[in-house]
């Protein structure tokens, strides 16, 4: 390990310490572990994993990392370099810094180098926030290739005085000048709105990926924004933007003609945009005053009607599987349609689809989108395990299903993924508001909380609007606060060793559950159940063949309703309605009259209407009076009966022919005959060529295991916090044995990609020979970059076989063109 490097720092830390890092940033434990303090660093100074990290950062912190990177490398990269850098001496400016460099440390974005007491960054951390930035030369460099006569304006706009001095003094001055970053920043804010955005438009124009891998240098763009803009047939425009720049002393122009920005100038507008600096966590005011009684009653309802919602959506789907469009996905069409048959608003009912599906409960077959085999478990389980795994599912998921994104004109319909920061705003906004704080006080704050959302000004409004919304429904939030159920969830959503966490793979994905997750649903189950306790279903049966149901039926009763009634309303009440084709459509299922007479009566616990008990027996009585045998085919009845057939002129299409006095033939098949005979109002029952009675199951439609298991991800196993920390104190030098020392794949690997570092190389040796999730980051030939969850399959030559998640399908993928590897 290289003196001074971020694998000797890790080294140097105690176990404790390494075991609240580790805490702090979980993917890096994810199974393989790292093997040795060179991996560790390698694998905390990833792209992903720093993403992952930065997301948990608030304003002040990011702040702080940036005035580090600011300052590169140098003496001045200290915590009282810092805050002069921010414009303070001594002071709170300075206790804020060392706090924000302590809770930076924790996290593994910085360290301080144990023999100067510099601060430093992880290598693509520096580099991207120093894009970030303004990635420019200094001025004492750019002015080697300015003439004397372009410096001394300059010089002199800000304030130096510059008559009589030798280009070499006067470039002296003007850096001394400019290393002043508070008073240049003061320059800065006091421009005009189109230099501004001009001089914006220098600092970033280069950054081209988020961690650096296409950025320029920042002169490069300085002359793509200023040339031709600042100039026409020669003469410089005195209202151009980058003239204004220019006679500010802000911007050089290299040999008299190309305008470029130096950094100092860079930090100076980046600490103009962020200030005031440190200002410390914004005030929210605390949650109103609510009886305690009033909230758990609202968030228990909440709660109830999601789950009543949610499970009402899953038995119509087994019924009559959703229509899927081509591409996937559930279309407005058919969300209009559930939303007239289920009575569930159309935007609330994208809630319901996206949570089922995300918590593994809705699958999607050739048939459209139907129940997977767990929700018969599900719904099998108490209220409080049944909210359990909704509200994790929901907190994991990473977009805002009430504010889904909108691909160019095109919807992104439910469920399908969307790539977005919404799901982190929405724990960073329940995160913060836990105390007691107002949930919407805290919304208005977000951009302090969760400063890198990326979002304008209303595309952050709307994410956290449907958050609170989101929240409001599922019984997390009420009356402005977070109710016991908000408060147990953000519990369990912690990471075993007390870590939050980030992301739906650490959570309910898809189905896919590891030992993790089903330890965070059994305990939040377990908080939750005395506040969901079994609402009891009520069935009232009327004398006008209705019943209306009451709470959220048991799996028996709404398996009955559906075979014996028709669903007419719904709602906190719903109503179903009996009829003859109903009664008959339960017969023809397999219950008969006592059956179905004695399991009403079980469930509306009172003596049936007389109404619908005559009206049962005597469906029940004419059921069965005409049978049809399957010999493609043949009737059986008594002698007027099938007379009376003989002579409907609504069956003359079956071609009936009296075989016997009770019995009559049609060429056409069973299914087809007995169709029309109900159609012309008989009730005839199926026979087989034995004359047994053809039970007509009405089938239950299910997303088979195979193919659920095929689309859904699979979560790695994750090493305790604490195990690591301890192997790694144990074992700093990397002699453990690895899976992939047993395969050729590593070695193939690194032939095939040099540019990956080990610890990349091996937890893509491991995906390939585990068939595990990954994520990748991926150039294709056109030079685009995505990144992409993949299972990989096998290799072969220089491609990867791989399923991938983003396109539900097999790809291959160039080796050659993987330029980082993290956990999935």
């Amino acid at each position: 390990m290289d003196a001074g490097s971020f694998a000797e720092y890790l080294s140097g830390l105690d176990e404790e310490s390494l075991t609240q890092l580790l805490r702090a940033r979980p993917d890096v434990r994810v199974e393989p572990v790292p093997r040795g303090f060179g991996q560790l660093a390698q694998r905390l100074g990833g792209a992903d994993s720093l993403v992952a990290a930065l997301w948990r950062l608030n304003r002040d912190e990011v702040i702080v990392g940036q005035a580090i990177a600011a300052l590169a490398s140098g003496a001045a990269a200290t915590v009282p370099g810092v805050a002069r850098l921010l414009g303070a001496a001594d002071g709170p400016v300075v206790d804020s810094v060392r706090e924000c460099v302590t809770q930076l440390c924790a996290r593994g974005l910085t360290w301080v180098d144990g023999g100067s007491g510099t601060l430093c960054l992880p290598e693509r951390l520096a580099a991207h926030w120093a894009a970030e930035i303004g990635s420019g030369r200094p001025v004492r460099r750019i002015a080697t290739a300015v003439r004397v006569d372009d410096l001394r304006p300059t010089a002199e706009a800000l304030g130096v005085p510059a008559a009589g001095l030798r280009k070499s003094d006067l470039v002296a001055r003007l850096a001394e000048r400019m290393a002043d970053a508070q008073s240049l920043a003061a320059v800065v804010a006091a421009l005009p709105e189109p230099a501004r955005t001009r001089l914006d438009e220098l600092r970033r124009g280069s950054v081209a990926d988020p961690f650096g891998h296409d950025s320029q240098y920042g002169h490069y763009a300085g002359y793509r924004s200023g040339y031709g803009s600042s100039h026409s047939g020669g003469i410089r425009r005195i209202d151009d933007p980058t003239e204004l720049l220019v006679r500010a002393g802000l911007v050089l122009r290299v040999n008299g003609y190309h305008p470029e920005l130096p950094r100092e100038v860079a930090v100076a507008a980046w600490l103009a945009e962020c200030a005031p600096a440190l200002p410390g966590p914004p005030h929210v005011p605390a949650a109103a005053v609510v009886d305690a009684a009033a909230v758990r009653s609202a968030a228990q309802a909440a709660a109830q009607d999601a789950l009543r919602s949610v499970t009402t959506l899953l038995d119509h789907a087994a019924a009559n599987p959703v229509v899927a469009l081509k591409k996937g996905g559930i279309g407005a069409r058919e969300r209009r349609r559930l939303t007239t048959r289920l009575s569930i608003a159309e935007d609330v009912l994208v809630l319901w689809i996206d949570l089922a599906h995300v918590a593994g409960l809705l699958g999607q077959t050739d048939s459209g989108y139907v129940p997977t085999d767990g929700y018969q478990a599900w719904r099998d389980g108490g209220p409080g395990a049944q909210w359990a795994a909704l509200a994790r599912a929901w907190f994991g998921l990473e977009h805002a299903p009430l504010s889904r994104e909108v691909d160019g004109d095109k919807e992104q319909p439910p469920p399908l993924p969307l790539v977005s920061g919404a799901g982190r705003m929405r724990r960073a906004l329940l995160l913060a508001a836990s105390p007691g704080l107002s949930v919407r006080g805290v919304g208005e704050q977000i951009d302090w909380f969760c400063p890198l959302h990326g979002y304008d000004v209303a595309g952050g409004a709307s994410k956290v609007a449907a958050a609170i919304r989101e929240a409001e429904l599922l019984g997390v939030v009420a009356a402005d606060r977070l109710t016991e159920l908000g408060e147990h969830l953000l519990a369990t959503a912690a990471d075993p060793d007390g870590a939050e966490t980030d992301g739906a793979t650490d959570g309910a994905t898809n189905g896919a559950t590891d030992t993790v997750t089903d330890g965070a649903n059994a305990e939040l189950a377990r908080r939750c159940a005395p506040l969901l306790p079994e609402a009891r279903c009520t069935v009232i049966l009327q004398s006008d063949l209705t019943a209306v149901v009451a709470g959220r039926p048991s799996a028996a009763v709404a398996r009955l309703l559906a075979a014996a009634a028709v669903s007419e309303a719904r709602g906190t009440a719903a109503v179903w309605r009996f009829t003859p084709a109903s009664v008959r459509a339960a017969l023809d299922a397999g219950w008969d009259a006592q059956d179905l007479l004695a399991e009403l009566k079980a469930a509306s616990d009172c003596a049936l209407p007389q109404p619908l008990e005559y009206l049962i027996n005597d469906v029940a009585r004419r059921h069965g009076h005409v049978r049809v045998r399957g010999m493609r085919s043949c009737l059986l009845a008594d002698e007027a009966t099938i007379t009376e057939i003989l002579h409907t002129r609504s069956l003359a299409r079956l071609h009936l022919s009296r075989l016997a006095p009770t019995v009559a033939s049609s060429p056409f098949e069973l299914d087809e005959v007995l169709v029309r005979l109900r159609v012309a109002g008989l009730s005839p029952v199926a026979e087989d060529a034995l004359g047994a009675v053809i039970v007509e199951a009405k089938p239950e439609h299910r997303a088979s295991p195979a193919h659920h298991a095929l689309m859904a991800p699979r979560p790695r196993s994750r090493l305790g916090a604490a195990e690591l920390a301890r192997l790694l104190v144990a074992d700093p030098h990397d002699k453990r044995p690895r899976a992939s020392d047993a395969s050729d794949t590593f070695a193939a690997l690194t032939q095939l990609n040099p540019h990956l570092d080990e610890a990349e190389l091996e937890l893509l040796a491991d995906a390939v020979d585990r068939c595990g999730d990954i994520l990748i980051a991926y150039r294709d030939k056109n030079g685009s970059r995505t990144v992409r969850h993949i299972r990989p399959q096998q290799i072969y030559g220089s491609w990867l076989d791989a399923w991938c998640h983003l396109r539900d399908a097999q790809r291959d993928f160039t080796i050659a063109n993987i330029e980082s590897v993290a956990p999935a």
